[in-house]
């Protein structure tokens, strides 16, 4: 009796080894091969879904991207209606660009000779865009380049673009004060907001609401050779209570990709779910701002509506590229 114990219990033995062995054979590197990896978790992406009555003629459809999904619902021509959903985006880019080395008119020529054809009047300065100075707002001079944007150039190590892009933004947010909302004022010219020169920006070191303060930005930055947007929009301010109002942001042109940057807010590359492009151009005078005017305001000129739907996060799998 007692040697049959001891073989059943040296059979499970045996038996526990052997299973034991195939539950967690480990190959020579110490790696168990028999243990199920784990799966990361996917990544996120916040998102916001609103309706968005418009009673401007933009044509958001031209604006559809994988950050920005725009769905027509009913289009008056001089109103449309629209659902648009904003996902929150980081951009990649090349963060060791370089910010071309102009010292001759030739160096101008060959930069402006390497840049796609739609890319070009993004750097042109005021002159050579309209033909003449003074008709928009974006004109950049000899001093913005050679006693502003070329310093910090030159303080950056070796004209990095992201760097100086940097310097310039951050140096602008301690100089620049912003008027949040002269669009609803109607005496010193503040009907007129978006007309503000560059130059007059940085000379009364005051910006008449936002679009100027991009335009001075945009300026500083072609001055140095670097193509750069301006993006018309709205932006959900969170911190005033969570209202809509307009806004003004940036696109810099780095080695083949328009990377968003806002200047009032010290980013580059990236942008949350709460900005909603309404249009990108060279230059505001080109945007029809007549709704924006003080003594249409309220007189049955409303620029925009928007209701929100729905928000929250979304795997980025789910996002249609």
């Amino acid at each position: 009796m007692k040697k049959t114990t001891t073989v059943f219990a040296l059979i499970l033995l045996i038996t526990f080894a052997f299973f034991s062995g195939c539950v967690s054979q480990k190959e020579d590197n110490g790696v168990d091969v028999n243990t199920t990896p784990t799966t990361p978790p996917e990544k996120t992406v916040s998102y916001i879904k609103a309706k968005v009555t418009l009673s401007k003629p933009y044509d958001l459809s031209d604006l559809n991207s994988s950050r920005q999904k725009v769905v027509i619902i009913r289009d008056y021509g001089t109103k449309i209606i629209a659902e648009v959903t904003l996902y929150s985006e980081n951009y990649t880019f090349d963060d060791n660009a370089k910010i071309p080395i102009i010292e001759t008119e030739e160096d101008a020529l060959k930069v402006l000779n390497a840049l796609p054809d739609d890319v070009v009047v993004y750097v042109l300065p005021e002159n050579l865009i309209y033909g003449e100075s003074g008709r928009g707002t974006v004109g950049w001079d000899d001093y913005m380049r050679n006693q502003v944007s070329l310093r910090y150039a030159k303080e950056d190590t070796d004209y990095n673009l992201y760097g100086t892009a940097y310097l310039i933004m951050k140096d602008q947010k301690t100089i620049i004060n912003v008027d949040e909302s002269p669009y609803l004022k109607d005496e010193y010219g503040y009907k007129n907001w978006w007309l503000q020169h560059a130059t007059n920006t940085i000379s009364s070191k005051k910006a008449l609401g936002y679009g100027p303060y991009a335009t001075l930005y945009a300026a500083l930055m072609r001055s140095l050779m670097v193509p750069t947007k301006i993006v018309y929009g709205l932006y959900y301010d969170l911190e005033e209570g969570g209202v809509w109002k307009p806004y003004s942001w940036n696109e810099l042109y780095i080695n083949g990709k328009w990377i968003p940057v806002d200047p009032y807010r010290e980013k580059i590359g990236t942008l949350t779910r709460y900005y909603l492009k309404l249009d990108e151009t060279p230059d505001l005078v080109e945007l029809d701002f007549s709704c924006y005017i003080s003594d249409k305001e309220g007189n049955g000129c409303k620029p925009f509506q928007i209701e929100i739907l729905e928000q929250g996060t979304i795997p980025e799998s789910e996002i249609k590229k």
